[in-house]
């Protein structure tokens, strides 16, 4: 059983709460954190960073 994951803050914010779930939850992907796109929030876009936990299951990452 997968479950979706989305961290949406600051970039200082999400770059560090994804450090500290990737070091304490080795069932956990989460790609490097990115600005938004959205037009209609232009000068003021959010950084998200996504990713998928898998349950019983020791992900292989490539870099922490």
């Amino acid at each position: 059983m997968k479950v979706r994951i989305r961290l949406q803050g600051t970039k200082a914010e999400v770059s560090r709460l994804r450090k500290h779930l990737l070091k304490n939850n080795p069932q956990l992907i989460l790609a490097n954190p990115r600005e938004g796109t959205n037009p209609k929030y232009a000068g003021k876009q959010k950084w998200a960073c996504y990713g998928d936990y898998e349950f019983g299951k020791i992900r292989r990452r490539r870099l922490d």
